[in-house]
Parts: structure tokens; sequence; C-alpha cells
């Protein structure tokens, strides 16, 4: 079925109507810290839901979308201290109930018992407005279908391992965003005459890497709740995507396997790792993302068709590193090898796009200013979609030497000495010309792309210049001399709100070089864009792509200047300011400098990133750290 489909066939409406009291409510009589569960009265779903993975009672939140229709096969319940039981209306006192649910105070359990005529399963339906939940597991081809075990993950709430009695049950997964109510609904199937009781296992758990000296300090709350908030599995396109109801981004997955082979396992048979490899088994096997020519989400929306004739600069860089990121992290040597044509002619395919033979690879788009349409049928260069970025993009080719380096050290490591001379080779010239082309002498720092006609396009990217020196790009005397430059227009331009995440650009991208110009993602009406500016990539703040300043300022051992950022960001997070929607309806992954919402999604995945940062500052020796944690202030350097 369609989700569009599926969506006309159901109506939902908000918890706290009539049809919902009185709730049958379980919570070891109210003092569990960290689940709030009730029960509707009349069909296996719950009114009220919330967790709290650290236990410190923050469930003041419901997070359920009822759904009429599915209520409408009314039950008969009954209630004790801990369990609720559901009986067919028609059935025996005696008889064995349909669904029974029982509660303690972390973990809850739903059990059915096979009955012929009853095959109604149990639903958990998360209001995506409240939480922008997902459900994570492995899906064999069948859109729709996730085989447990699972996790099931709430973003600033935590996650529920879920394990079945059953090895191999499939529970059905579905989400939708373009509606009054956007959902993410999950199905736990009925008992059936094979297997004629089957027990569902749900414990509140904090997914995140072991950081010794953080354990009981607040200030990363978030890191332990939200660790794994970069995972989102699309139950439509079953691969990671923005958000589970969102679209699937091929430039966005080195990030996510960057998270990943830092990430513990989920549950046990199921790691970050596997849902990696799924993805890239999909793109191996030619699924579209976007940011590849021909994706098309839905048949019906998102994307339009474009003017742009080839694929985005980055895409292939990322899956290239993806693939070498998780075959490093995971051991899995059978995988790369066994796909190695396919990972190799994704790297061929990048370094062909290097037209003039520069060791730089070039977009099909020129970049040229004043070459744009000014709206969404082109796209530029990479993943910064309403920018210009055109011919000669510097952090698509930052992108892609860090591949080539990944994908050189794995196939010399596998015996193939030949084939890594080959891939050292276009890394070294790369490298060699990267700096010269980029370094604006104006400014001292990278410009974001040179443009078809020669031209420099420098907007103050912090980005552009935090992944180059994150990756190598840059020997650290000239990485010094540009952080501080970028530092100093902070402080010139008046940015100082790290609780906001960082801009991409700290002064206005022109109209000639903006290509999307709406006034909604930062088109203005002047032709400096300055009525445009901090609106969505037009300068606008960010938690995305910050975890690269925060790395290169760790990096340059400037760790002050790094928790400067870091730390404010921490507590943003915890507060929820990355989730939802703020009252002018636009969405919270995006600000401007005054705090005023300008995004779209409502949740993207790509702000949660930066928790990475909080796992290498605890690798610094205890010296440093007793230094860093002596001050937090924006210095020259540290």
């Amino acid at each position: 079925m369609e989700r569009r489909e599926f969506a006309k066939d159901i109506l939902m409406t908000s918890v706290g109507t009539a049809i919902l009291s009185p709730l049958n409510s379980i919570l070891n009589n109210g003092k569990s810290p960290y689940l709030k569960i009730e029960f509707h009265p009349g069909s296996p779903q719950f009114g009220y839901f919330c967790i709290d993975s650290l236990g410190k009672n923050k469930l003041s939140e419901n997070i359920i979308l009822h759904d009429e229709e599915f209520a409408k096969k009314l039950l008969r319940s009954k209630q004790d201290k801990n369990s609720t039981r559901y009986f067919i209306e028609s059935a025996r006192t005696d008889s064995l109930p349909v669904w029974e649910v029982g509660v303690g105070e972390r973990s809850f359990r739903i059990s059915s018992n096979f009955k012929e005529d009853y095959q109604q399963p149990f639903l958990i339906n998360i209001e995506q407005h409240a939480n922008h939940a997902t459900f994570l597991g492995m899906m064999d081809g069948e859109a729709d279908k996730i085989t447990l075990p699972a996790i099931f993950h709430f973003p600033d709430k935590g996650s529920l391992r879920v394990t079945c009695s059953v090895s191999g049950v499939k529970v059905t997964c579905s989400s939708q965003r373009f509606i009054e109510h956007p959902f993410v609904r999950v199905e736990f199937p009925a008992a059936t005459d094979e297997h004629r009781q089957i027990t569902y296992h749900f414990e509140v758990v904090a997914i995140h890497p072991a950081v010794k000296g953080i354990e009981h300090d607040k200030r990363y709350d978030c890191f332990r709740k939200n660790f794994i908030s970069i995972l989102q599995l699309n139950p439509f396109l079953k691969i990671l995507a923005n958000n589970t109801s969102s679209d699937a981004c091929a430039f966005t997955l080195f990030k996510y396997a960057t998270v990943a082979a830092a990430t513990p396992e989920l549950v046990k048979g199921l790691r970050a790792n596997d849902l990696i490899r799924m993805t890239l088994d999909r793109y191996l096997a030619g699924q579209k993302g976007y940011g590849i020519l021909g994706y098309d989400y839905d048949k019906e929306c998102d994307i339009p068709e474009t003017a742009t004739t080839c694929h985005s600069l980055d895409s292939y860089p990322s899956l290239l590193m993806s693939a070498c990121i998780y075959t490093d992290s995971s051991k899995d040597a059978d995988w790369f090898l066994r796909n190695f044509a396919g990972i190799k002619a994704w790297a061929d395919k990048m370094i062909a796009m290097d037209k003039d033979n520069d060791g730089l690879i070039e977009f099909c788009l020129s970049g040229n200013s004043g070459s744009w349409k000014g709206d969404k049928s082109q796209r530029p260069a990479n993943w910064w979609d309403t920018i210009g970025f055109g011919h000669k993009d510097a952090y698509s080719n930052a992108l892609a030497y860090r591949a080539l380096v990944l994908f050189e050290k794995l196939t010399r490591q596998f015996g193939d000495s030949k084939h890594a001379s080959y891939y050292k080779t276009k890394a070294e010239k790369l490298k060699s010309v990267y700096t010269t082309t980029f370094l604006n002498p104006e400014t001292g720092i990278l410009a974001g792309w040179k443009s078809a006609d020669g031209k420099l396009h420098d907007y103050y990217f912090i980005f552009v210049n935090t992944v180059a020196i994150s990756y190598g790009l840059i020997d650290d005397t000239l990485a010094h001399h540009i952080m501080d430059i970028l530092i100093q227009k902070m402080k010139a331009v008046g940015y100082t709100n790290f609780e906001l995440g960082l801009p991409g650009n700290l002064i206005p991208v022109i109209r000639a070089d903006y290509t999307d110009l709406l006034p909604e993602v930062g088109g203005g009406k002047r032709e400096d864009n300055l009525d445009g500016f901090q609106i969505y990539e037009n300068g606008g703040a960010t938690a995305c792509f910050t975890y690269f300043t925060i790395h290169a300022l760790q990096k340059l051992k400037r760790y002050k200047d790094a928790d400067a950022i870091l730390m404010p960001l921490l507590k943003s997070m915890s507060e929820g300011n990355f989730q939802g929607r703020c009252t002018n309806g636009k969405s919270k992954d995006w600000k401007s400098w005054s705090g005023e919402c300008w995004g779209y999604e409502g949740f993207l995945v790509d702000n949660y990133m930066f928790l990475l940062a909080v796992q290498e500052r605890a690798l610094l020796n205890a010296n440093e750290r007793m230094i860093v944690d002596k001050g937090l202030n924006l210095t020259q350097r540290s």
C-alpha cells in the first residue's frame, strides 16, 4: 500500500478526547521515574506513553496519537496492580486474554494469545509533532517490515530495547509527515496458529559510549539520551534518512557511519553498524537517494524535476567514506571484499568528476554568480542546497580527499597494493592543489567554491574550513590562523550564542549566488541579500556541521575554544531545542541568531553528530581536562 493511501485510510485525533476517558493507568503505583504508561480501555493501544531513560522522572509529555479507526474493534479489559488484559467481548470469563500487558519499573511486556478469529495487532502510535521517534531494525527488502530485535528510539527521551519470545517476528512500521497529525506507527502482530503465544519485551535504556568521568554530570544528559538520535530509519525507503518520514540523502551517510562506529551494541543481535551495512547494500544494489540522479521520494512530491545533470558532488565521497568507515570499525572484511567492485565503482566515478585532471573534482554546473534560476529546480554541488556551490567545491573535495585516504588504507590492508597506490596518488594530488585553489588571500581562509569563471566565492564558511582542518588538508600553522580569523569574525559580526549551534556562513550570500530565492529559505529582495540573512542556510544557525568546528579545535589542542561551543550546545539540546516546531510553524533545526525558527524538517538528524565531540573530549588526558574545565571563553589561542 502506498504511504499516502495508507494515510487516507486512517483517522487520527490527539490524546485527550472523550474516547480516551477513562484510561487504564498502570505505573507501579505511579512511582517509576523511567516510564509512564496508560492504556485505552477498549483497544490494544496506548493512551499515554512517555519514557525517561535516565530515570529522572521527566514523564509529563504524552507522545501518543490515538487511532480512532483502530479502536472500533472494541475489547473488554481487566486491570490489576501492574497489568491490563484484553478479552474479546463474547469470550467466556475464564478464557485467555487476546492481549496482556505487564509493567515493571523500567520495562514492560506485551503478550498475545492465539484466537482463531482475532488477529488485531498491538499498536504504538507516536505523534510526530510531540516526538520524532524511530524504530531501528533490519529490513530484508519488504517495505514497512522490520525484524526484531530492534530499538524504539525517542529523541530527547531515550530508547526501548525491543525483543520477542519468537525469533524472526516482523513488526509493521510506517510514518507520515504531510498530514495534519504526522505519526510514527508500529504494529506488533498477534499470535498465530503456528506461534500460539508471543511476548514482546521492552526495556528502557540509554545507549551511548561509556565515557569516564561524566557518569553523574547532568551537563551530559542529552549525550546519554541522544547519542543515537542521528540514526533514523525510513521504513518506506528502507534506509537511514533525515528522519523516519523524510528523505534519504546519500551525501549524509558518512555522518551516520562515523557515529555508528562509536556506538555500543544496540540490543543483542543488532548493532548500529548493521544499519549502515543495510543502507550501503541498498545503495550498492542501485537504490537512489537525494543527491543521486533519478531520486524521487514517492513519485508524488518532495523532489521536483531538476535541471541539474549530474549527481551532487558530495554523494560518491560520502558513500565511499561510509563503506570504509563501516569496514574498518566492524572488521567485516568479507563484506568489503564481496562488494569491492561496487565500492571501487564509487571511487572511480568520484575521480572521473575531475574533468580537467588537476586533482580536484568538479560539479557539472558552473557556480558562476547569476547562473542560477532562483528556484529549487536547480540544486548546487553539495548538502547546502540553497547556496550556489558549483564547479570546484571546497567542501566536496575535502570529503573526496578523506574518502581516498580511507579507501587506499583498506585496499592496501587487503593486499591490493596496485589499486592502493593509485588511490594514494590521487589523494596526494588533490591535497597538493587544495589550499592553493581555495585559500582566499583577501580573507586568509578557504573560500566555499571556485566557479568556472575563476572567481572565489567566500562568505566566511565555517563548515568548509573546519571540515578541511578535521580531515587533514590544512597544516596546523595555517589551521590555527584560519581558526583565529573565524573566531574574530564571529565576534565582529556579533555571533555569540552557541546554544543555537553555528551559522554555515558569517556574512550574507548575495542573491546572485543563492539558488532558491524564496523568502522562507533565505532569499531576500536586496541584491546583497541582507534581508534574507540568518534565514535557513543563508547564515542561519544550526547544530549541523558544528561537530567539525569542535573537532578541529580539539585537534589543534584549543580545548577552551572547543568547549565554549560544545558546552552551551549540550545545554540547549538538553532543553529540547533541536526537535519540533516553534509558534511560527517553522522547525527548530534552523534558527536566526536571535532564536527565531526557520527550519522545515521538524527533526534533522545532522544536528546530533556533534555529540561525538563529548567522547573525543574525554580522550584528553587528565591535565588537559583540568585546563579545559577552568574556563570556557573563546580566545585567540587557548
